[in-house]
């Protein structure tokens, strides 16, 4: 598979995980709750965090279809990959979160920072041109 290709794949991919995982959070926030008590305002947030977890979906997707161009939309997707889990990790430092909430991280965040950064590599040196 072609350089270009994959990358693509791996955003058109981005895009369907977000769009099933930001529905989830919608329907039921309290998967991320791992235990904790929840308000009725601690639903809301998490049901609008699936939201805005819904519209990367939408992003990612341009990113499929030329990830040279839409490189940025790429580059704002790998800077929340990187802040998220330095959030987490701070908070479950700081005994806010349970580490039980890394599942989180993983899930949403790690698996996608060396593919999000493999493409930015690529766009950045020049071997994504030619789409």
């Amino acid at each position: 598979m072609s350089k270009i290709r994959t990358a693509k794949t791996i955003m058109l991919l981005a895009a369907i995980y977000n769009a099933v995982w930001g529905m989830v959070i919608s329907v039921y926030p309290q998967i991320i709750l791992f235990g904790y008590p929840s308000t009725n305002f601690t639903l809301i947030l998490l049901r609008c965090i699936g939201m805005l977890v819904g519209t990367y979906a939408i992003a990612y997707y341009f990113a499929s279809k030329d990830p040279v161009r839409y490189w940025p939309l790429i580059f704002v997707g790998f800077t929340g990959k990187v802040l998220g889990p330095i959030g987490s990790v701070y908070y479950i430092l700081a005994g806010e979160l349970t580490p039980k909430f890394l599942y989180v991280n993983l899930l949403n965040d790690l698996i996608w920072l060396v593919p999000f950064g493999w493409i930015l590599w690529m766009v950045r040196s020049g071997h994504l041109d030619g789409v």
